[in-house]
């Protein structure tokens, strides 16, 4: 753990083997709460496809109510899909994932070093099956769209024993997991083979009619396949509309139907190793010092460097070209999911190397102190957030699901955004964490934890002198 003050002075101190606690105030890590809060607020940018309409490809505006990339507002849906691939689309997510990876060895750490060594198995284990449960709840009852329950599974089944493994190699493991073994994790979940199967036999129909000859069986297949799906577009998304805006518990069945077959989908498919090789990433680069911001300057501004140098051709060129296909699911598949941890890993370095070079030298404070805000708050703006989109378009008498034109899910962003932050910065005046921080600690180290600023000071001081 560092001090926040100067994000770097080591203040561990053995505490005689007493009872493990949580962080304080004084001893989070400034840079981490930044860059949670950064993450945050960004992956409302993606989450928001999902929680404002049906969505027919995975954060691209196809097959949804109302149409995009059409009329006066074409070429702003176009600019807006290129900035999200280019600066959050998977990258928000694997921030998250990094975070977690490097907030478990900061946990263990710690623990060890009050003086409870043997402690830390069951702290951490304790944590993340709370977590687990946390998650099942959100995505069965709330939102379908939950990431905790699968950070929490991947921490139980392959992170502790993992935390003692020199940077270098967790990074370059973390690394090679996600770029391979993701992508394929990746490709098996959206059926890859089969998509980009059927869509060269439907173009190959298509320029065999051109040509005057007749297709194939199969290519004729795969085009009147791609036909009738056209076809019943209209009518799928109407259904999926109207059956998504039924009140909360007509929809509480179809809700987590849709949850638990996602999390058996990506069980099947492996997805989880995206989770575990992310994680390993920010283990690694944390216990080398990237994400307390002790490195050089030149260093972080390298790493940006090259890492956007990498992910920007990637996705513009992705983009571009899935776009002259007409976002075509065998388009997107080529172009865009195929390559997609090419652009996400790096991408999301650059970002965080970014924000760290903001942070340790103190540029844009007001800003960083109030995304710091959120970070310390995350777990609950996260909650918070699926609360307020639900409300909005499904729950509320708003009912603007399937209403909204593509660009118009921004004004959303914007506001839940406001709500974040003016939220955590109110509730952090008052009380040491976030309610559902508190709740998560109270049940982690199975003791109710000092919920008020000062009661928090109270405990603290009794913790270093009993």
């Amino acid at each position: 753990m560092y001090s926040a003050a100067d994000g770097a002075t080591p203040i561990y101190a053995p505490n005689g083997g007493r009872p493990p606690r949580p962080a304080g105030k004084a001893e989070r890590l400034v840079t981490m709460d930044v860059l949670r809060g950064f993450a945050l607020l960004g992956i409302l940018v993606l989450n928001i496809d999902s929680f404002f309409g049906p969505e027919s490809l995975h954060d691209i505006p196809m097959g949804v109510a109302k149409a995009a990339f059409v009329g006066w507002h074409a070429q702003l849906d176009y600019c807006i899909l290129t900035v999200k691939w280019l600066f959050f689309e998977g990258k928000m997510r694997a921030m998250f994932a990094m975070l977690f990876g490097a907030g478990c060895v900061l946990l263990t750490e710690r623990i060890e070093r009050q003086g409870n060594p043997s402690r830390a198995a069951d702290i951490f284990a304790r944590r993340n099956m709370w977590l687990v449960l946390f998650g099942l709840i959100h995505g069965a009852l709330i939102w379908s769209g939950d990431i905790l329950s699968g950070y929490g599974l991947c921490a139980l089944l392959f992170i502790y024993p993992l935390r003692n493994i020199r940077p270098k190699l967790l990074i370059g493991v973390g690394t090679f997991i996600t770029l391979v073994f993701a992508t394929w994790g990746l490709a098996v979940f959206t059926d890859a083979a089969n998509v980009l199967r059927a869509d060269t036999l439907a173009r190959q129909a298509v320029a065999a009619k051109a040509e005057g000859r007749v297709p194939s069986v199969a290519q004729q297949a795969a085009l009147d396949a791609e036909i009738k799906a056209k076809r019943e577009e209209p009518g799928n998304i109407a259904e999926q509309v109207k059956q998504s805006r039924q009140p909360y518990l007509e929809g509480l069945s179809h809700r987590a139907d849709g949850y638990f077959a996602m999390v058996l989908a990506q069980l099947r498919s492996l997805f989880i190793v995206e989770y575990l090789g992310l994680m390993m990433l920010g283990m690694g680069l944390f216990k080398s010092g990237f994400l307390s911001g002790r490195l050089s300057t030149r260093t972080y501004v390298m790493t940006a460097l090259v890492s956007y140098g990498i992910s920007v051709p990637v996705a513009l060129v992705g983009v571009f070209n899935a776009a002259q296909t007409g976002f075509s699911p065998g388009g997107v598949m080529r172009w865009m999911y195929l390559p997609y941890y090419l652009q996400v890993l790096p991408g999301m370095i650059g970002n965080a190397s970014l924000v760290l070079l903001i942070v340790c030298h103190g540029w844009l404070a007001p800003l960083t102190r109030s995304l710091a805000n959120v970070g310390r708050t995350a777990f609950s703006n996260y909650i918070l957030t699926s609360l307020i989109c639900q409300t909005l378009f499904v729950w509320g008498p708003w009912k603007l699901y399937g209403t909204l034109e593509y660009y118009q899910q921004l004004y959303v962003v914007g506001g839940v955004w406001v709500v974040n932050l003016v939220a955590s910065a109110l509730w952090l005046r008052f009380f040491a964490y976030g309610p559902l921080e508190w709740v998560w600690r109270s049940l982690t180290y199975w003791k109710r934890q000092p919920l008020t600023l000062s009661a928090a000071r109270t405990a603290r001081l009794g913790a270093l002198f009993p």
